[in-house]
């Protein structure tokens, strides 16, 4: 029968190897994590801009419907078409909104006495930017 008698010398490098796998293994694993980290990182950091993009979008297209409705009344004509001078797309109707981009506006315009009260609001995705406005005559 013949054994296979190993050295001092050749169990300590097998074992060296054995430790620098090992070693590999788990540096490798910790690499790992730190990508995934930086990934899910990334990740979060793109949903917080697109989400304030959003808010930028219905917050102009809020300011853009406030202008319509001013140049509305400075002109004293309905140029929308929907039958309120002041108002923008003031017809309960969201699919005939005016769009800016991506975002939707509408004003919704009351008066009482000699002021005219404008509320505009703006929306992009899910955010809704509201602006008003109180107009003398």
């Amino acid at each position: 029968m013949n054994m296979i008698r190993l050295t001092h010398a050749q169990m300590n490098t097998r074992h060296r190897k054995g430790v620098a796998a090992i070693f590999i293994l788990v540096l490798m694993f910790i690499v790992d994590l730190v990508i995934l980290g930086v990934v899910i990182s990334g990740s979060r950091n793109q949903s917080i801009t697109n989400r304030r993009l959003e808010t930028i979008r219905a917050f102009y297209a809020a300011e853009g419907g406030m202008n319509m409705a001013v140049r509305e009344m400075m002109g004293n004509s309905d140029e929308d078409g929907d039958g309120n001078i002041g108002g923008i797309s003031d017809d309960g109707d969201p699919s005939n909104d005016p769009d800016l981009g991506s975002a939707t506006m509408s004003v919704n315009a009351s008066a009482a006495g000699n002021e005219t009260t404008l509320v505009s609001v703006g929306i992009s995705g899910e955010s809704t930017r509201s602006l008003d406005a109180i107009v003398e005559e």
